[in-house]
């Protein structure tokens, strides 16, 4: 296969930024387009972070997926949606922009991240933009982690959505990450520090560090259940203060 030279990034980002195509189904109506495309800012943020040949992936699909084959990247898109891949792809052929490096995976994350093969390679660059509904951004989380490369970042749109932004609370807990920018008061990007391990379970974990915790009880219950004595808690809480 003969590779496409990149195009312009510069003047191809611009095009996209200032003009998006309209790659999503407006539900709303019969026949409709529109773009649910994230900003521009995290756009630019993206191409500035990922190199050519990077190993990218995105749970979702738009005008993320064209920032990606702009940059270069060896891009996979999982979402359910073909008619949005048939979209970027014709969007791509007629900017020039090779698709070359692009693969999509027609079909709901949950089911197709866990049977992903990179022969050995690791993740550079993943955005979670997929179903926002719980569980699924903290499923995308678990897997994407599992193959993203010590020294690479990861991205979360719509933060301020409860589903999505408790990943968000997780991550600035946990030291294998660290944050490096919320963009647009909406966009979370963090740097894989160290690998994720948790020797003790869900005790290795600093947001379980308060426990017991029976804020789900009703107010009145709390204090009833806090003098409980709860099997094993004394043996795990001397663990936790080591």
């Amino acid at each position: 296969m003969v590779t496409k030279e990149l195009p312009d990034r510069a003047a191809e980002l611009h095009r996209l930024l200032t003009a998006p195509p309209m790659l999503h189904r407006d539900w709303s109506t019969r026949d409709g387009l529109t773009s649910y495309g994230i900003q521009s800012s995290f756009l630019e943020l993206l191409a500035d972070s990922v190199a050519p040949g990077s190993l990218t992936l995105e749970t979702g699909s738009g005008l993320s997926t064209i920032a990606f084959a702009i940059v270069g990247a060896e891009h996979l898109a999982i979402s359910p949606f073909a008619d949005e891949h048939r979209r970027i792809r014709e969007y791509c052929e007629g900017r020039d922009i090779s698709t070359d490096r692009l693969r999509f995976i027609a079909g709901f994350s949950n089911a197709c991240l866990p049977s992903l093969d990179f022969q050995g390679r690791r993740l550079d660059f993943a955005l979670i933009d997929g179903s926002h509904a719980f569980p699924q951004p903290v499923i995308d989380y678990f897997y994407i982690n599992e193959h993203l490369k010590v020294g690479g970042l990861l991205a979360i749109d719509d933060l301020q959505i409860t589903s999505v932004g408790m990943v968000h609370r997780f991550l600035m807990t946990d030291p294998a990450f660290e944050l490096v920018k919320i963009d647009a008061f909406k966009t979370g990007l963090y740097r894989k520090v160290r690998a994720t391990s948790y020797p003790l379970d869900w005790a290795s974990q600093e947001m379980n560090k308060k426990n017991p915790d029976f804020s789900f009880l009703p107010a009145n219950l709390r204090s009833r259940g806090a003098g409980r004595q709860i099997p094993g808690l004394s043996a795990i809480s001397r663990l936790l203060k080591r």
